[in-house]
């Protein structure tokens, strides 16, 4: 059965965009934009389509995925699309109501209640949602009873990094903004066992954490490499011989998806993270299991002094990343979802 015809519609040019509308828009074959702006000052900045596009063109789609519209601009787009017959669906991958309540959180007065408030008005005017985990579906389902759920997949051969031995370990961290609940917890357990391993070095990629750590250690030790665009992470990732993944214990990060386990195991690289939010990490096998400071620091010991177990682990990892969440098995699942919106069937219920 061929694919609806639909347009993925991203927001920016970043990962956010990248992993939710590019990604599985490349794999299946359909059209994918990245904008800015609200209409009608939408600006395309990136995307890959079969002619000309702009906003009026979203009408010779069937399907239209629109990544977190935001406003009343979009919801006249969305009433116009739909009395052209045209099924739109809300994409989100993060619990936005808690932003605002975090604050650590870089984008909490962006973040506020008036954007939240229009944000779950467009999500009610939608014809679904789609969102990256079962934790954000429950909680989405009270603005719109059709929310499927799409887990994020992985493109491996953009993590196809050599990463030759050698003396020290590597502890990391990669990620972008409203880290700093989970990271500062795990903190001091870094800094024990760089403490009590001098071949041990940390680096975090996107956010400054491991500046923090600057002055006990030096920049022989530990460095901080700034936020930079999404095609160099995997190459700043392949530096890790173990990769760090905490949650915040919140209702921001109980609905977060695992794509810092799937970057990790895509280069083979063995992860120490939180249960509450790398669910499929199998404790020893795939990956650690902490969910306190206390398990990050005996994880990564228990890493750092055993090179056989990392390779194992890493190994164990990529082989599951590879047959379950590569973004080829992924797609299916937004295969399936399109069809069924466009059949205008109704979002089973889990």
């Amino acid at each position: 059965m061929s694919l609806p015809r639909t347009l993925f519609v991203g927001r920016g040019n970043g990962g956010v965009c990248w992993y939710r509308c590019a990604l599985p828009a490349t794999v299946l074959g359909a059209d994918w934009v990245g904008v800015t702006e609200r209409p009608p000052d939408v600006r395309f900045i990136t995307g890959v389509t079969g002619g000309a596009i702009s906003v009026e063109a979203f009408r010779d789609y069937e399907v239209v995925v629109l990544q977190q519209p935001i406003g009343e601009e979009w919801i006249k787009v969305i009433r116009s699309l739909q009395s052209a017959g045209v099924r739109v669906l809300f994409e989100v991958d993060d619990y936005m109501q808690a932003v605002r309540k975090i604050d650590s959180h870089e984008l909490k007065d962006v973040f506020n209640k008036e954007w939240v408030r229009s944000a779950e008005l467009n999500m009610r005017v939608c014809d679904g949602i789609i969102c990256s985990t079962d934790w954000l579906a429950r909680r989405y389902r009270s603005f719109n009873p059709n929310v499927w759920v799409c887990q994020n997949g992985i493109d491996l051969a953009r993590y196809a990094y050599s990463r030759p031995e050698r003396d020290t370990v590597t502890i990391g961290w990669a990620g972008g903004v409203g880290h700093v609940a989970s990271m500062r917890p795990w903190l001091p357990a870094v800094t024990r066992v760089l403490q009590a391993r001098p071949q041990t070095r940390f680096v975090t990629v996107g956010a400054p954490f491991a500046d923090e750590l600057l002055d006990e250690f030096g920049p022989e030790r530990v460095r901080s490499l700034p936020f930079t665009s999404l095609e160099v992470y995997p190459a700043s990732m392949s530096t890790f011989d173990v990769a760090l993944a905490p949650s915040g214990n919140n209702n921001l990060f109980r609905g977060k998806s695992d794509l810092r386990w799937l970057e990790a195991s895509a280069l083979g690289i063995p992860v120490v993270g939180d249960p509450a939010v790398y669910a499929e990490i199998e404790d020893g096998v795939t990956g650690v299991a902490a969910a306190t400071e206390v398990e990050a620091e005996t994880g990564l010991l228990s890493l750092v002094d055993d090179a056989e177990r990392r390779r194992a682990l890493g190994t164990a990892a990529r082989a599951f990343v590879t047959e379950h969440r590569r973004i080829e098995v992924a797609a299916r699942r937004w295969a399936d979802v399109l069809h069924e919106a466009r059949a205008g069937k109704a979002a089973a219920v889990a």
